[in-house]
């Protein structure tokens, strides 16, 4: 059975982004550019990819919240990819 964890939200920014690290039962998990995780001063940022993250099942709604809430914070988003399980297994790749 395929359940909804998680999102990664693509923003059009080339600084480190400053998200909430948490909204609703999302958790900021890391932030990647071109499948490399990043860390805040990092610089050749491209397209940064901002992985959040829910232990329990998550909703449609949920993802448009945090889309919302990333709105809110000044960043512009260009794409999202949810993130399912499979039978309690992630469907997902981690970055390097």
């Amino acid at each position: 059975m395929m359940s909804l964890h998680g999102v990664d939200v693509y923003l059009n920014t080339s600084e480190f982004p400053n998200l909430p690290q948490e909204v609703g039962s999302f958790s900021l998990i890391f932030v990647a550019s071109r499948g490399t995780r990043m860390k805040p001063g990092a610089t050749d940022i491209a397209w940064p990819q901002c992985r959040y993250f829910s232990e329990t099942e998550v909703t449609d709604q949920d993802i448009e919240n945090l889309v919302a809430k990333i709105n809110a914070a000044g960043f512009q988003w260009t794409k999202c990819q949810k993130l399912f399980k499979i039978d309690g297994v992630n469907a997902f790749s981690q970055p390097y």
